[in-house]
């Protein structure tokens, strides 16, 4: 299971699906750059995304960015 569908009540399932995509390309993004617990790796993706839809952010691309400048193992 995804580590967004724990959020999956807090919003509609058409956002769901634009933070599964996002998760899924920070996901590959991030998994090209080293090692890394991939479990904590990816609650950490899913969370840092929820917080910044939660914030407005709808744009896939624009969240990716966020996202992979707020993770501190991808920096």
């Amino acid at each position: 299971m995804s580590p967004v569908r724990q959020h999956y009540r807090a919003v509609d399932p058409e956002t769901l699906a634009l933070l599964e995509i996002t998760l899924n390309e920070t996901w590959k993004a991030v998994r090209s750059k080293g090692t890394f617990d991939a479990v904590s790796t990816r609650t950490a993706i899913a969370d840092l995304t929820m917080q910044f839809a939660q914030a407005g952010q709808r744009d896939p691309q624009r969240l990716k960015a966020l996202v992979l400048a707020a993770l501190p193992s991808y920096a």
